[in-house]
């Protein structure tokens, strides 16, 4: 298990490196944790192969719960306050899923494949890719309630995926075995589909039920952690459907809590989502079988193509019917077509289940889906961030969006040393009539703050003075951002020192992607004395810019 370990840990580096690389060039970086993935795991070249088979086995553990957090989180897109919030949500993704499901069955038929195989791909063809996308909506800094919904319904569709694979796979393998016992087929459906989500609803309620009593974010951290491992043991003996699980349990806890413990909860979980995005979509790289793709023959071509087909046609229908403009009910439909995880497990499941009756349908059906996934992960997240970036610089254009351009009622004002605040972020709050909160290091009957509440109080401005303890200035930020509900966040941040590496974000950039609110930085020049001592310049180096 150490060499597993190392040969993961080299992984994971690898992988962060090249996404860094990609992001400078304003690429999605989880394409970068899947190509290495790939590249390093067994179908890669053999002189390039880290992780083998075996370590993936032993891995699959820990991505299974990754996957399980990380659906837990998108549960809160899912929930009853964002459907309501994009009511365009729920009828794409049924529409677009109902669509996909029917053509795809319907085409494989009449192009011959066998009634269990036909079944097995209707059902996975509506499936998506939550995860994914949520990433790219992050990478990109998208806003707003059309890349929300956007996840959204491709979490809906997973669900909708899981629950239709429940019901078709018994008939599938009583299609593919005339023995077959039709109350096995039932008790299977029953804790593949219907186990999952009631397993989901108890793990949701007994989260909000229990986590609000939890004062500190490391406690509900750990605490939400220790029961979806729960979960996942409840989910491996019982056979039941963890993903779906996950999913139900993040809307149902971000449903019956109360909205300030929900924003705290899911605010919380997201501290480690970045690193378990890079966990589950490596090993996910590694786990591609590049092999496969030339292997899916025509059923594979028809299922690909009708698939796109369908999730454009019905993106258009179900953003029509909820109430979204034709042109973005089209790029709705483009930006449906990624396909990631959950398709994977159940084609896996598919696989394993019809080959115990002896059926070669369930090997069928997962390579056309998973040569389908390899095309669709690689290529699809290109296309879905160059979409969410013009989308967002067309909302930047034409003004659609009113509430970005509102003044500030109360503006967050943040550094991580005491800094005297300059006479024109006063006067412009004067003129707002907003309210300022400052966030930096001292006390309030301190110089610094007392000469801030002088200013403040000469110009008729609302003044509060937080004092920043033993924190991370970035948690700092967030935490005190969403507990003052500000509009808009000013930092003060040092300079980053001649010679820092930009492989790593800086609290600034760390803060910018975190807050759903415009964040404005201005450098500080620290005195001499607390600026790190310059890299040394070897006599054959030029000297850089500004020496």
């Amino acid at each position: 298990m150490n060499d597993t370990l190392v040969a993961f840990a080299v992984l994971a580096w690898l992988a962060y490196l090249a996404s860094r690389l990609l992001a400078r060039h304003h690429l999605p970086e989880l394409v970068a944790f899947l190509i290495v993935g790939a590249l390093l795991g067994p179908s890669g070249p053999p002189f390039m192969q880290l992780i083998d088979e075996p370590s993936l086995i032993a891995l699959r553990p820990v991505t299974e719960v990754a996957l399980a957090v990380l659906m837990f989180v998108i549960g809160e897109r899912v929930s009853v306050r964002a459907l309501r919030a994009a009511r365009w949500t729920l009828t794409t993704g049924v529409i677009q899923f109902a669509l996909s499901a029917v053509a795809v069955f319907w085409v494989t038929s009449r192009l011959g494949a066998d009634r269990p195989v036909a079944l097995v791909l209707g059902a996975l063809a509506g499936a998506g890719a939550p995860m994914t996308i949520a990433h790219i909506v992050t990478s990109v800094r998208a806003r707003g309630s059309y890349p929300t919904g956007i996840v959204g319904t491709h979490a809906v569709s997973d669900a909708l995926a899981t629950t239709t694979f429940a019901a078709v796979l018994p008939i599938a393998l009583l299609l593919s075995d005339e023995a077959a016992d039709i109350g096995g087929a039932l008790v299977n459906f029953v804790q593949l589909g219907i186990g999952g989500a009631v397993l989901g609803l108890i793990l949701g309620w007994f989260i909000s039920r229990l986590g609000f009593q939890i004062e500190t974010s490391g406690e509900l951290l750990l605490f939400v952690l220790v029961h979806i491992v729960i979960a996942w043991t409840v989910a491996g003996f019982a056979e039941i459907s963890l993903p779906l699980a996950a999913l139900v349990a993040g809307a149902t806890a971000a449903t019956v809590s109360p909205q300030a413990f929900s924003v705290r909860l899911f605010r919380t979980i997201k501290t480690i989502e970045q690193p378990l995005y890079l966990l589950f979509f490596a090993l996910a790289g590694a786990s591609i079988h590049l092999s496969d793709v030339p292997k899916v023959g025509l059923v594979g071509v028809a299922y690909i193509v009708v698939r796109v087909a369908a999730k454009i046609v019905g993106g258009l229908a179900g953003g029509l019917t909820g109430g979204l403009g034709w042109r973005r009910s089209f790029r709705l439909g483009v930006n449906l077509t990624p396909q990631a995880g959950v398709a994977v497990g159940l084609a896996v499941l598919a696989s394993e289940r019809l080959s115990d009756v002896g059926s070669d349908a369930g090997v069928e059906a997962a390579t056309v889906v998973l040569g389908a996934v390899v095309l669709f992960e690689l290529i699809g997240p290109l296309f879905v961030a160059r979409d969410l970036r013009d989308w967002s610089s067309e909302e930047d254009d034409t003004g659609t969006a009113p509430e970005e351009f509102e003044l500030p009622a109360r503006v967050l004002v943040a550094a991580p040393v005491p800094v005297e605040l300059p006479e024109w972020l006063i006067d412009q709050a004067a003129r707002w009539r907003s309210s300022l909160v400052v966030l930096m290091p001292g006390e309030r009957d301190e110089p610094h703050a007392a000469q801030i509440g002088e200013r403040c109080g000469s110009r008729d401005v609302d003044f509060e003075f937080r004092s920043l303890r033993n924190e991370s200035f970035t948690g700092a930020v967030v935490r005190s951002r969403s507990q003052h509900q500000a509009d808009l966040v000013v930092l003060f941040a040092p300079r980053p020192p001649a010679g820092a590496s930009r492989l790593v974000l800086l609290p600034s950039e760390r803060i910018a992607r975190q807050l759903p609110v415009p964040v404005l930085t201005f450098p500080l020049n620290l005195p001499e004395d607390d600026q790190p001592p310059r890299p040394r310049r070897l006599p054959w180096q030029s000297p850089g810019r500004g020496e």
